[in-house]
């Protein structure tokens, strides 16, 4: 047992998650600075009676996104509602400082004291969080905050004016009432209802002055009910005791799901205080939401009387209607026949378990389609649930299909039923097969029969045969290729900076370049033949190099000017020499003086101005990067992608050589001689070879031989090395066929999870970790790209955001496969039969039996015994000789 539990830890991939994040980050950000808030907390009152509620007021002033997070729970004994949000901006001194507040009321439903807690606000990275503030509730009191009224604006319920039975006990705001300009109304079409049937909850709002502001609604709490929208609001206008009311309504279907009597908390509407109320009301009169509160209802839950028919489908409704359909009154022998049974009920058919339709005899039943969908009839909700079967007759007889029968219970009648949807005897005339008698399956006429099934043949020997080493996903170097991108940014980021800083300073830049500049100078006059245009060269060097040091223009040197400039840097002497050469390049230019005495001066003039820029302490001077410059730098990293990936080619030991092994063995299997094929495979695993050709051949090997564990861990470790192989997929899934623990194994994933998971599996971890790689390197440049355009343009950004999206799915995938491959250590069952111990002793009671060929899970190890794990509760101990790791190293 060479290996138990995985010694890596899948939390390294954390750090190059948030390397990620860092490059995210700064390709849509750039150097941010530090953002800073102030924010605070302030209620109405601190004071409150029973069913009354505290005006909450959080503002967050300063630096402040519009969309920060409010944070905050609601206190025991107290219904929280958000109400809206205000948000303004000022600019003060030319800086800009946002302020976001955001209402919340706190309806008091206990007669305890509360505390609000804090609450907190998260604005990108910063985050702050304001004082609890105490509340007392004066369970004594039952008084309801003074309305604000004014004109034709909506009173407040519950307030001086209002009818008393729009107050509850102890001053609780309620629903109102007919001949209210407001109120509301909740309603259930029965009180009494049996488990799973049907009913119809409606709230209507009814107002006939429109509020200034529009009212929050707050839903009713349905625990105990599956809950179904009735569609969306519906708007209307009706006449109530003489007077006209505009109507908002919402219905909802419950199904209950429990017996017993089932509350439906109240409905509440909530309106906000608005601006004219400020500007009207005193500023000793308290100010607060309006809030319409509807009573609560109770339905009475039993259970189906009994005794349950057999075959009960579980739907309780007023009507049911089931209906069978043949797409064809006659059939050909072979040829498909369409079958579709529907089934369309007011009841709860989210937990029906589905039509059951068998074939007739002498034919087959295959599956074609089975949907489910919902729809809204006189005003109540139908599901429809349609099953669809392909039915192809074997027998020219008369085709005589089952009835499909569903039972359930009828609430109008109070009776279990039995719906049957029946269906016509079908003539089937024989068919073409028939004279050969023949058996097709209805979709090809000639179709090839499979008489038998087996492992797929080995595969041939590779030219090359890897050995085993360290994975390069997550080892040193990989981590060294992942974290380079933030360096070289880093550089960039600091070289573009200096570039920015250069540009700002002209004349620093003048003073830098301008050796360089001169040496060109004096080369192409010691290239010219003509004495006048070398002198003019030579001049232009000298006096231009002096300009540029000074930062004067050219045509205000002259040959004083060239002296002083030498004699201020110590080298009188030099000034000297060059205010000879000037004279002599003069003379050349414009005195008629012969080329002769230009000979020699490039090269005096050249060590001059060298000497001159060293004591000026200049260096060479640095070109400011371009787009060349930056691609050859990303180009450089990217070839870098290219490292070995952990693994090396085999080399043969002296005496020995794995690939005539590998060969030997293929022939000897060839030829049936599998013992003989399985010690020469054996032979070069030992050699250190850990290529998926050999393992699948291996495993093949044990297979004919009839040692399925061992079958397994081969094929597992060739799966392992190249995941997109479908002959070890067939072969592996073959085994597993054929070993005893079947019900064990893994069961089947839903299609979708399974369609992910086979991507993922497709390939290696380096695979994907390379992918990561290459993302990792492209978003980078785009980030560095962006720096030196200046800016990240729309285009831009949603390439970057693609490759950031790309990128998070290939690190999800690598970090999944890194720990399916390198942290979770697998193993299999290669005893006939161990009994699975609860302790790593014989003394131990047996927990359960495992048999050959089935794979578990290692949790640790301990003096020749093994932990092994199926899942959930199955967790025991195996010795150790009964198992076989699947990592070899």
């Amino acid at each position: 047992m060479r290996r138990m539990v995985g010694n890596r830890e899948p939390q390294r991939f954390m750090v190059g998650l948030m390397s990620l994040v860092a490059l995210a980050l700064a390709a849509l950000s750039g150097p941010g600075s530090a953002r800073a808030f102030t924010c605070s907390a302030a209620v109405d009152r601190t004071t409150v009676a029973v069913g009354g509620v505290v005006v909450l007021t959080v503002k967050a002033e300063g630096d402040v996104g519009w969309s920060a997070e409010f944070d905050l729970e609601a206190p025991s004994g107290v219904r929280l509602a958000s109400g809206g949000t205000n948000q303004s901006m000022t600019m003060v001194n030319g800086r800009t400082q946002t302020s976001v507040s955001r209402t919340y009321y706190l309806t008091v439903v206990g007669d305890a004291d509360f505390t609000i807690p804090p609450v907190l606000i998260v604005s990108g990275r910063d985050e702050c969080r304001t004082e609890a503030i105490p509340i007392k509730v004066d369970a004594g009191s039952g008084g309801g905050v003074p309305p604000a009224d004014s004109g034709n604006r909506v009173p407040r319920p519950g307030g001086p004016g209002t009818p008393a039975s729009r107050k509850g006990p102890g001053g609780a705001i309620r629903s109102g009432s007919p001949g209210d300009d407001v109120f509301i109304t909740l309603e259930a079409d029965r009180n009494e209802a049996h488990v799973g049937q049907q009913i119809i909850l409606t709230f209507r709002y009814w107002w006939r002055v429109r509020p200034w502001n529009n009212p929050g609604f707050t839903e009713p709490r349905t625990e105990g009910f599956w809950r179904e929208d009735l569609g969306t609001e519906r708007n209307f206008r009706e006449v109530v005791q003489g007077l006209s009311y505009n109507v908002t309504q919402k219905r909802y279907a419950l199904f209950p799901t429990r017996t017993g009597d089932l509350v439906i908390e109240p409905a509440v509407l909530t309106f906000q205080e608005d601006v004219f109320d400020r500007f009207f009301s005193s500023r000793q009169q308290q100010r607060g939401p309006r809030v319409l509160r509807t009573d609560s209802l109770v339905i009475r839950v039993s259970d189906l009387p009994g005794p349950v028919p057999e075959g009960f489908s579980g739907i309780v409704a007023s009507r049911l209607d089931l209906e069978g359909t043949l797409d064809k009154e006659a059939a050909v022998q072979g040829e498909p026949i369409g079958l579709k049974v529907q089934l369309v009920s007011d009841g709860f058919l989210k937990g029906f378990p589905g039509l059951k339709v068998e074939g007739p005899p002498g034919s087959r039943i295959h599956d074609a389609a089975e949907h489910f969908e919902t729809s809204i009839q006189d005003s109540r909700l139908l599901g429809k649930v349609v099953t669809e079967k392909v039915i192809v007759p074997s027998v020219a007889d008369s085709l005589v299909i089952p009835p499909v029968e569903v039972v359930w219970f009828d609430t109008k009648a109070g009776a279990f039923r039995t719906a049957v949807a029946a269906f016509d005897p079908l003539p089937v005339e024989p068919g073409d097969d028939s004279i050969r008698g023949a058996e097709s399956s209805g979709f090809l006429r000639s179709e090839i029969a499979r008489l038998g099934e087996d492992l797929a043949f080995i595969h041939p020997v590779p030219r090359d045969l890897s050995t085993s080493g360290a994975a390069f996903t997550g080892g040193p170097l990989w981590w060294i290729l992942l974290l380079a991108p933030l360096g070289l940014l880093g550089g960039w980021r600091l070289v573009l900076e200096k570039s920015a800083r250069e540009l700002r300073d002209p004349a620093g830049l003048r003073r830098r370049r301008a050796l360089e500049k001169a040496l060109g100078e004096v080369k192409a006059g010691a290239e010219e033949s003509d004495p006048a245009l070398a002198g003019a060269a030579l001049a232009r060097a000298l006096c231009g190099y002096v300009a540029d040091c000074l930062d004067l223009p050219s045509a205000a040197v002259d040959g004083k000017t060239v002296a002083a400039y030498a004699r201020d840097h110590g080298h009188q002497a030099e000034g000297e020499a060059l205010q000879e050469i000037l004279a002599v390049c003069d003379a050349a230019r414009f005195g008629g003086g012969k080329g002769a005495a230009l000979s020699g001066l490039s090269e005096d003039l050249v060590r001059i101005l060298r000497t001159l820029d060293a004591a000026g302490g200049k260096g060479k001077a640095r070109r400011v990067p371009g787009a060349a410059g930056a691609a050859l730098l990303i180009l450089g990293g990217i070839l870098c992608l290219f490292p070995g990936q952990g693994r090396v080619w085999a080399q043969p030991r002296p005496g020995s050589d794995p690939v005539r092994l590998l060969a030997e063995g293929n022939q000897a299997y060839t030829e049936g001689a599998v013992d003989r094929a399985l010690d020469l495979y054996l032979q070069a695993r030992d050699l250190g070879v850990d290529d998926p050709v050999l393992h699948y051949n291996l495993g093949n090997a044990f297979a004919r031989s009839g040692q399925l564990g061992k079958a397994v861990a081969s094929y597992l470790r060739a799966e392992k090395l190249a995941p997109g192989d479908g002959d070890i997929q067939a072969n592996l899934a073959w085994v597993r066929r054929h070993i005893q623990d079947l019900e064990l194994n893994e069961g089947e994933l839903p299609l979708f999870i399974a369609q992910i998971a086979g991507m993922v599996r497709s390939l290696t971890a380096d695979q994907w970790g390379t992918a990561v790689l290459v993302l990792v390197w492209i978003l980078a440049a785009l980030v560095g790209w962006s720096w030196y355009a200046g800016g990240v343009t729309d285009g831009l950004r949603r390439i970057m955001l693609v490759v950031l999206a790309v990128l998070a799915l290939a690190s999800a995938a690598t970090g999944w496969r890194f720990y399916q491959d390198e942290v979770r250590a697998l193993g299999v069952v290669t005893a006939a039969e161990a009994s699975v111990r609860s302790g790593p002793a014989p003394t131990f009671p047996v927990l359960f039996e495992v048999h050959d060929g089935l794979t578990v899970n290692f949790e640790g190890e301990r003096e020749g015994w093994v932990r092994v794990s199926l899942g959930g509760e199955w967790v025991g101990w195996l010795p150790a000789e009964s198992v076989e790791a699947v990592d070899l190293r």
